[in-house]
Parts: structure tokens; sequence; C-alpha cells
């Protein structure tokens, strides 16, 4: 008995967003969202850039080791962000006259 390692290539077909400006996405909802952000109907939250979350601080916590294997570990918390309600933009608000 032999054996013997083969490689294969496996043809996968899969959708791909592309925006006004030519930039591609894997989601329909992030090139909505890009190709809204370029009309200047949304823009990136400032509080939180973009990511939804905020990081209110950090905790350093000691894990104990030992034989000198001691560490200090951090752990953020991350909250939603109160501007942006977790989406990590803002709709640009019309007021009529």
């Amino acid at each position: 008995m032999r054996t013997e390692k083969r490689s294969r290539t496996v043809v996968q077909n899969y959708n791909v967003y592309i925006a006004k400006d030519g930039k591609e996405f894997t989601t329909e909802d992030e090139c909505i969202n890009h190709e809204k952000i370029l009309d200047g109907t949304r823009v990136v939250c400032p509080e939180c850039k973009g990511k939804g979350r905020v990081n209110e601080h950090s905790e350093q916590v000691f894990d104990g080791g030992l034989y000198g294997d001691h560490k200090y570990h951090s752990y953020w918390t991350s909250d939603e962000c109160p501007r942006c309600k977790g989406k990590g933009y803002l709709e640009k608000k019309v007021t009529w006259e």
C-alpha cells in the first residue's frame, strides 16, 4: 500500500457587490452603506468611528500563575454606542420648511 498527497481545486460561485466607485463588498448591506456614505446621506458615527461599540475602560486582571509565569491580562468592556445605537453610522435628517 502507498499513500499520495493530492490537491484539488473546488470552483465556488459567490456574489460580489460592487459600489459606484468600484469598491467590492461581500454583503449587500455593506455596499449600500458605502454608497450612502458616498452620496452624503449617511455619515460614519464620530463617537464609535463606525464600529457600533465604544470601549469604556479596560481592566488589568492578574492570573496568579505559579513559578513566575504570572501575567496581567487586559479585558475591554465594550458597550453599544449611545449615539448611533450600534449601527456605526448616522442618517442625514431632512427637515421640511
